[in-house]
């Protein structure tokens, strides 16, 4: 890497946005204007383009600019920018700035410089030693680089250097917030009443505020749990990375106050700690945007979008994976109309990008129908929804038990070639269509059986071929693979295999598989994906926090309930300190970027507290409780579920393994389907001895 890229790495928490310029002739004279705005073009694009300093609205408090600059046969580069002049003598290898130099050296014609502006000051980065000076603190936005071409005669050539590479970030400089936004005064009142949540070595949740080592100052306040005080985090980007990921980073919440005005009708839980209820507030505005016009592709509107992408006007449009993922974490049970429309939508089209697209559409009808029993959705679709069903059955292999599946099911960029062709996560998924397919040619009076044997089939290959005894963990790939033989780890598989809706892995294996995450693959900031790849992207070695539920879930299953807190205190921090739900984290420093108001990751955090604190439960008969409610979260509630044609208020009282349920004070096992209206749900918990 060059220096001047790797300087450019230095101190992210402080960049704002960024943008660039790559492999440009210079000329005797090259301005470039740093003000600039965007718009979006046709999907997946936005186009950036220059405006005047006056109409420039990422104004930030300071600036930074890196420079890799090709000298070709010039003597002499001058660089005008953010206030200062510098001039770079070729001859000399110095750098002058007014009365001060220093030497600054080229490399095979190449040299690099880092200047930075905050206020009054300027500092000058690159050469033998950093130049700096104060002054009145005004300045224009652009970068103006001259060139002076040698004086040898017949050797002077005009357009012989070239801008390799330059940088422009907007940076924040202060430490803590203005007045305006939040007062010293409540600051501290804040701090001095609050009550400890969860610490690591890394980072501190209070009731009422975050502090973070990675994020670093200023920390991030909770006022309510409608509304948040916290810097932009990460660096918003409006190009592409120049990688074949598709990656890029955006921000919607920009600026350091968030608000949201929650309804009373709406779908709730509660806690009474301010930080925890603000990430769920959080995960509902995701939600918000993802259902509103304003991020609809056109004929998906009322829709579950899988995010907001590039912001309003190009969302990421309705994805077939995507909807399965949050139908299993509990969609369906906080906007019933929304999620039926979405279902009925992917069975004639949507966004189709995962090898397990085909079980995607058939699990997401059956997981809507137990949360509706919506007997008309089937009978309409009846005909689509069987073709479904037959394409599943078109890629099982009779032979292997098992469909072809070269993918993982959160891996859509690259084949996971140590699975051999059968990638676990894929097949569980593929096993769970199957197993709905019976349900939903049940329901229908069609001939199912057929499909009950193939998902019995796969969850015997399953258990049989994947299982590694020595490793304690269900690989990514089945014996025989080098999945097998290196023991690999994939979190979204691994995931399929300890939750307990599925049935496959036992108590022991289970036990052993926890025990792994928890000792060999879990960060202070999360599961990452594929953490045994050499290769670090947007989807190895990185954090998809939808990917957390079955191990919330097995974590309240077994008791682990440090476990269980810290996989919903890693989402909080992810969700206060942004004030959305990224698509991806780091997981070695949990920053976060790529893609904001992810839905699946927003629900998948109210799924830890759904399915992993409360353990709610549901098949064709009704639903019930059978979760774990950590000390911590003593006294947690729900409010207005939706299930069918009912609504309910669920408490709790105590702490530990649920142990009793009451329907309007009577106890039960289970709460069936067929109950209308709205009703008081009681937990009583205790923790064994």
């Amino acid at each position: 890497m060059l220096n001047g890229i790797k300087i450019a790495q230095e101190n992210e928490n402080r960049k704002i946005w960024r943008r660039e310029w790559r492999y440009q002739k210079l000329g005797r004279e090259n301005d470039f204007s740093i003000p600039f705005e965007y718009k979006t073009t046709v999907w997946p694009d936005i186009e950036m383009f220059d405006v005047e300093e006056k109409d420039f609205r990422f104004k930030t408090e300071g600036y930074e600019v890196c420079l890799v600059l090709d000298v070709g046969m010039n003597h002499a580069i001058y660089i005008r920018t953010l206030g200062i002049s510098l001039i770079w003598d070729a001859f000399q290898n110095k750098l002058h700035l007014n009365d001060q130099e220093t030497y600054l050296h080229h490399q095979n014609g190449v040299i690099q410089l880092k200047i930075t502006r905050k206020g009054t000051e300027c500092r000058v980065q690159g050469g033998e030693r950093e130049l700096n000076i104060y002054d009145s603190g005004q300045y224009d936005l652009n970068v103006q680089i001259d060139t002076k071409c040698g004086n040898a005669g017949a050797f002077e050539s005009e357009n012989n250097g070239m801008l390799v590479w330059m940088e422009v970030c907007g940076i924040h400089t202060a430490d803590e917030y203005k007045e305006e936004i939040i007062s010293e005064e409540t600051r501290r009142e804040l701090v001095c009443k609050d009550k400890l949540f969860f610490k690591n070595d890394h980072y501190s949740i209070y009731y009422n505020h975050l502090e973070d080592e990675m994020y670093g100052k200023p920390d991030a306040y909770v006022i309510s749990p409608e509304h948040i005080i916290s810097a932009q985090r990460v660096t918003e980007e409006f190009q592409w990375r120049h990688n074949p990921m598709g990656d890029m980073t955006r921000v919607l919440n920009r600026g350091s106050e968030w608000k949201r005005e929650s309804s009373r009708e709406e779908f709730r839980i509660s806690t009474g700690i301010p930080a925890v209820d603000a990430a769920f507030q959080i995960a509902m505005d995701v939600l918000d945007k993802a259902k509103s016009p304003q991020y609809a592709f056109e004929g998906e509107q009322g829709m579950w979008s899988a995010g907001a992408f590039q912001g309003t006007g190009m969302g990421f449009g309705v994805w077939c994976r995507d909807t399965m993922q949050m139908l299993l974490r509990g969609i369906g049970f906080i906007d019933p109309k929304v999620t039926r429309r979405t279902v009925e939508y992917i069975l004639k089209s949507g966004k189709d990008n995962a090898v397990d697209g085909l079980a995607a559409v058939v699990i997401s009808v059956w997981e809507y129908y137990l949360v509706s029993h919506d007997r008309e959705l089937l009978l309409k679709n009846a005909d689509t929804i069987k073709a479904k069903i037959q394409q599943c059955e078109k890629v099982f292999n009779e032979e292997k038990g098992l469909v072809y599946a070269a993918f993982c099911s959160s891996n859509d960029a690259y084949e996971d070639t140590e699975a051999g062709g059968y990638a676990l996560s894929t097949e569980i998924y593929f096993m769970y269509a199957f197993e709905c397919a019976f349900n939903i040619l049940k329901c229908l009076g069609e001939p199912a059986e057929h499909y009950k044997f193939l998902a019995a089939q796969m969850l015997k290959m399953i258990r049989n071929k994947y299982w590694n005894p020595t490793a304690g963990i269900f690989t990514s790939g089945p014996n025989g693979s080098m999945a097998f033989k290196d023991e690999v780890w994939e979190t979204a598989g691994e995931e399929g295999a300890v939750w307990n809706i599925w049935g496959i892995a036992s108590e022991e294996q289970k036990n052993l598989i926890m025990d792994n995450l928890e000792h060999k693959i879990i960060t202070p900031y999360g599961i990452p994906l594929m953490p045994g790849h050499l290769e670090k992207t947007h989807l190895a070695r990185s954090v998809w926090t939808v990917y957390t539920t079955g191990y919330a879930v097995a974590a309240a299953e077994l008791g682990k309930e440090e476990l269980l807190v810290t996989l919903i205190a890693q989402q909080i921090r992810n969700a206060v300190f942004n004030k959305t739900f990224y698509e991806v984290y780091n997981a070695d420093d949990g920053r976060a970027w790529r893609w904001p108001a992810q839905t699946w990751n927003a629900i998948g955090y109210i799924s830890l507290l759904l399915s992993g604190v409360f353990g709610l439960k549901k098949d064709i008969e009704g639903i019930w409780f059978e979760g774990f409610i950590p000390t911590v979260l003593s006294g947690i509630r729900i409010f207005n579920l939706r299930y069918v044609n009912m609504c309910l208020d669920v408490s709790s009282e105590g702490e530990g393994k649920i142990v009793k349920m009451t329907l309007n004070g009577v106890e039960v096992k289970k709460i069936f389907w067929n109950l209308q209206g709205h009703h008081k749900v009681k937990l009583i918990c205790r923790k064994e001895d």
